[in-house]
């Protein structure tokens, strides 16, 4: 004697479809974690690529900054967004004067030492300079260009050195 069992030959559509469901609700958190991944890859390369870009930015200025005697910048006045500064170099043979300047060149900061210009730092959004007394304040903005790429901003401040007589 067969049982009922025994004639059934294929699925019921009810089970196709109950199938299809839970291969979607899998297959739909399978692609979510991909998307979760690489967003939370592109937010980490965004954050350590704008602080190595502004901290370049940073150590070429402070590095002129501690050297420069002036600057151009009117003290007290509004931030501009370019800087130069002046310095000397005195030996007993010669007096070596120096200039560096830094102006944002579309997406790059670059930087003018003494007529050489190179590129300090990329996708430089902003740049602003001021100074009151001895101290120059400068604030860099960074947005990497990278899918959902945030800007982050940080400023600093840099003593000028004390102008010296030959």
């Amino acid at each position: 004697m067969m049982n009922r069992q025994d004639k059934q030959k294929g699925m019921t559509l009810l089970e196709l479809l109950v199938s299809m469901a839970i291969t979607a609700m899998i297959l739909s958190g399978i692609v979510a974690l991909i998307f979760q991944e690489y967003s939370g890859t592109a937010t980490a390369k965004t954050a350590v690529t704008a602080a190595h870009e502004i901290g370049t930015a940073a150590r070429w200025i402070s590095q002129d900054g501690m050297m420069a005697e002036s600057t151009n910048l009117v003290e007290g006045a509004d931030p501009v967004d370019h800087l130069t500064l002046t310095w000397i170099e005195w030996y007993d043979f010669a007096n070596i004067p120096h200039s560096s300047s830094y102006t944002l060149c579309g997406t790059q900061l670059c930087r003018d030492y003494d007529s050489t210009v190179t590129t300090v730092a990329q996708h430089i959004s902003k740049v602003e300079f001021s100074q009151t007394g001895h101290l120059v304040t400068v604030s860099v903005s960074c947005t990497p260009q990278w899918w959902r790429a945030s800007t982050i901003q940080k400023t600093y401040r840099i003593y000028l050195r004390a102008a010296e007589g030959g």
